[in-house]
């Protein structure tokens, strides 16, 4: 009996070793931001409001990630997140009707020793160096950057969807001497348009403090195969190339960007230039930002647009800092804009 009983109890021990490992192997985790901010707003051309927003620094999301090992280093991934504004509780960004559950990203992929493939909807490339080389990284109301590229004015910008690409294919190298290769491709997908395309590649190197990336993009649609002309008459594809860095030297952060944008309109060609300087100071326990785009197009018509912007970030805790902000905006044929406000962001 007492061998039985010795036997029993070794097999629910097992079990139990076994359900942990198992457990082990996979995960799912819940996560997210909140960025709430009051402020007073006048865009170039418009008129002056003062507003209780939504994503002063980040726009606000909520997500659900997860990994499953397979065995043989190999892992199964997968992300969903969506976009709500904290002002309403309505899902999606502010001007972004297009925004559905999951809008900022909704992909299933696999990572292991010869690198990540995904399929879904997946940020392009473009958008990460764009954020990733500027001290506001993806604020849409405090980031030159984001600004100059993703709203344009007068048909500058870049268009085929700011932070996300529907259709996707996404591969990335692993990581060879500080050096990453990415590729993604995203499909029309609409019969009768197998040319109308979106592709991109990019190559990155970090080492310590320092970080660079180039990447280009080309788009032969925005949203919706064949809509390019609707959101810039005449215009048949568009390509950008973006060089970024950043240098971490401890008692500052310098960021920078050169970005060139052509669009091959059937009325003529237009050139975009875009610079960007911007830097992270350490003062006390918290941070100054600043940053200066300036953007200049060339061809059908000529303009300029300069942006700069200053900020104050204060962290609570390791996970909600407060932040004040101001930026002013001045382009060609348009009256200034200006933007003064403060926040909260949290993370949960």
């Amino acid at each position: 009996m007492k061998i039985i009983k010795s036997g029993m109890q070794a097999m629910v021990i097992g079990a139990a070793l076994f359900s942990l490992a198992a457990h082990a192997q996979s995960s799912v985790q819940l996560y997210g931001l909140i960025d709430a901010f009051v402020a007073y707003k006048k865009p170039m051309n418009g008129q002056s409001t003062v507003l209780a927003g939504n994503g002063g620094l980040t726009a606000s999301y909520f997500g659900m990630r997860g990994t499953e090992d397979i065995g043989g280093g190999t892992k199964v991934i997968f992300d969903l997140e969506g976009y709500f504004n904290v002002q309403n509780g309505a899902m999606g960004r502010t001007g972004f009707p297009q925004d559905g559950l999951f809008s900022r990203n909704a992909w299933v992929g696999a990572t292991g020793r010869y690198g990540t493939a995904t399929v879904g909807l997946i940020p392009p490339l473009l958008w990460f160096s764009t954020i990733t080389f500027n001290p506001f990284f993806n604020s849409f109301v405090f980031s030159p950057m984001v600004l100059h590229s993703y709203v344009g004015v007068n048909g500058q910008g870049v268009f085929g969807n700011a932070g996300e690409w529907w259709n996707s294919v996404y591969y990335s190298t692993p990581a060879i001497g500080g050096f990453i290769g990415r590729a993604m491709y995203s499909f029309g997908n609409d019969p009768g348009h197998l040319g109308q395309n979106k592709w991109t590649g990019q190559v990155s190197y970090s080492n310590g403090g320092f970080a660079t990336s180039v990447v280009y993009q080309q788009i032969k649609f925005s949203l919706n195969a064949g809509d390019l002309d609707t959101v810039l008459p005449g215009l048949k594809t568009q390509s950008v190339v973006n060089v970024g860095a950043s240098y971490d030297v401890g008692f500052v952060k310098l960021y920078g960007q050169y970005q060139h944008v052509w669009d091959s309109i059937s009325t003529g060609d237009v050139g975009i230039d875009t610079g960007q300087l911007g830097f992270s100071i350490p003062v006390g326990i918290g941070r100054i930002l600043g940053s200066d785009a300036y953007s200049k197009s060339s061809g059908n018509s000529s303009m300029y647009r300069n942006t700069w912007a200053l900020s104050y970030l204060y962290p609570l805790s390791k996970r909600t800092d407060l932040y004040a902000a101001v930026l002013s905006d001045r382009a060609s044929h348009e009256s200034a804009g200006e933007t003064i406000g403060g926040g909260i962001r949290t993370q949960f």
